[in-house]
């Protein structure tokens, strides 16, 4: 009896449509996809999944998901692909023949979707092994970039597409009979692509899928649950996935993410979670009842508790007349809730100039720094704060630089928010509303005005791609709207950058029995004429 290499590949080459078992599986699924998923690939679906299955089982289904995290929507497109992909292998119209059908994935950072698309895709592969239709994956092949039957690569296929600004979209001028295209992130897709998406979705069997978080409130993805969606007279099917409604979620990531995100009114929950659309373009992160509820006196962190001493520094040197900042404070906690949450007793702000050169303001903090116990100096590196942490180093001075343009390092961190920048701003944004911030005492009116009116005019959005994540306005956009850099608080949330340490304070100031009172006579002493 002959065995091994070759049986397996004569039986790989076969070709699926002499397959005496497929005519049988076609008429079955191909007007089914939620039987296919459940029968063939062994899924149980949710019942937004059940909905979406029933949504696109149409041969011209327009399909648009605004979805919350965890949902499963991941795993209902890929078994929408592969049933695409096995129950349609013949078109017949205006005297044509057609063999196959094409399916295009894309994403404004298609590696990412179709990571875990594929992922899904060979998940099912394994379960169809274990079921009544094993025979069937004898005929189909999945590699890293595509997926095709036996036999016919260029014809019958799931492939993917990068959908980013200024490129042109791979599907461009493809035309066929049995043709789906999804769109995962539809919320970053420029609507160009739509438009090239429109002329190419012409066939009675083209349908089209797509799906993101609601980061945006306008665009094509927006529109198709709104202006064009079925609802409102138009041709899209909009369904909503709140996470809040998954068996995929635990009532601990749900609390988790209650708390992170500012509990469920906040607008990040909203779109997160319960799979809203974001309510406005222009949000702030502080109002300046937030701020106000911070300069209430009071003490959050006890003399006996190992606290550190931090000195913040944001470098402006006078640009578009902005202000070199150094801010003093204590520290205490690492993490973003419970009982170990990071909280942050601002002490005082012994520097907001705008006339320090880069030489002086580095002697300034090589002094503060040298009279205090343990306190770790971070600096803004960018632009001439490079010149001021050189000049610092070379004095024998220790100093972190904070480099707030680089991406997060951890995982949480990174599927959150854009950078370090929109990183410190929203943990500072937490702490301020949660009571884990106290603003200093004793400060003239015009500081805590600036204080007041920087923090609560900190714009921000989500990010359009890439997930959902947060992004600051750059400092060049804040200045097109006439928003003045907000160096007071760039130096404050330095103390929530990601990995911001701090030394267990010692000597003299802890001896002294009131640490506060210690850093402002040292701080009048050193800055008397600032």
């Amino acid at each position: 009896m002959t065995t091994g290499p070759w049986v397996a590949s004569r039986k790989k080459n076969r070709n699926l449509l002499e397959d005496p078992r497929y005519s049988a599986f076609v008429e079955r699924y191909h007007a089914d996809p939620l039987r296919f998923a459940v029968e063939v690939t062994g899924f149980m679906p949710s019942g937004d999944q059940e909905d979406l299955f029933t949504a696109i089982m149409a041969p011209n289904a327009k399909v648009s998901v605004v979805s919350g995290t965890g949902t499963g929507k991941t795993a209902a497109f890929a078994r929408i692909a592969l049933w695409h992909l096995l129950c349609f292998p013949v078109a017949c119209y205006e005297g044509k023949v057609e063999v196959g059908s094409n399916t295009y994935i894309g994403a404004p950072f298609i590696q990412q979707v179709a990571d875990g698309i594929w992922k899904e895709m060979q998940d099912a592969r394994i379960a169809i092994a274990n079921g009544p239709h094993a025979w069937i994956n004898d005929y189909f092949t999945i590699t890293k970039t595509r997926v095709h039957v036996n036999g016919y690569s260029e014809q019958w296929f799931v492939t993917q597409i990068a959908m980013k600004k200024g490129e042109a979209i791979g599907v461009a001028g493809k035309h066929r009979y049995w043709q789906l295209i999804i769109i995962d992130e539809a919320a970053g897709v420029p609507d160009d692509h739509f438009d090239v998406i429109d002329g190419t979705q012409t066939q009675p069997g083209n349908r089209t899928l797509m799906a993101s978080q609601g980061a945006r409130n306008a665009g094509r993805f927006y529109d198709s649950h709104h202006i064009l969606s079925k609802a409102n007279g138009g041709s899209w099917d909009a369904l909503r996935f709140n996470s809040e409604c998954s068996p995929f979620v635990t009532s601990k990531w749900l609390r988790e993410r209650e708390s992170e995100s500012g509990g469920r009114n906040s607008v990040e929950y909203q779109i997160r979670v319960l799979g809203l659309f974001a309510q406005s373009s222009g949000n702030v992160l502080l109002t300046r009842a937030d701020l106000d509820a911070a300069f209430e006196p009071r003490r959050i962190i006890e003399d006996d508790e190992p606290y550190g001493l931090v000195v913040l520094s944001d470098v402006a040197l006078g640009e578009y007349r902005d202000d070199s900042v150094a801010v003093l404070a204590k520290v205490i906690g690492n993490s973003d809730h419970g009982p170990d949450a990071r909280r942050v007793e601002y002490i005082e702000i012994p520097i907001c100039s705008n006339d320090k050169n880069e030489i002086d303001l580095a002697g300034d903090l090589v002094n503060l720094v040298g009279n205090l116990s343990n306190a770790t100096l971070y600096v803004d590196a960018g632009g001439v704060g490079a010149t001021v942490c050189k000049l610092i180093e070379r004095s024998g001075g220790t100093v972190v630089r904070v480099n707030w343009g680089a991406p997060c390092f951890k995982k949480e961190y990174k599927s959150r928010f854009y950078n370090l920048r929109a990183c410190a701003m929203v943990r500072f944004r937490d702490a301020v509303r949660q009571g884990r911030a106290v603003f200093p005492q004793g400060l003239s009116k015009k500081i805590r005005e600036k204080i007041i009116t920087q923090g609560s005019r900190l714009p921000y959005h989500f990010s359009e791609a890439g997930g959902l994540r947060y992004v600051m306005q750059s400092k060049e956009d804040m200045r097109r709207d006439g928003i003045k850099s907000p160096d007071l608080i760039d130096a404050m949330s330095f103390a929530f950058l990601e990995g911001a340490s701090y030394m267990v304070h010692g000597g003299s100031v802890s001896a002294s029995g009131d640490l506060t009172q210690s850093v402002l006579e040292k701080a009048d002493e050193l800055f008397a004429d600032v």
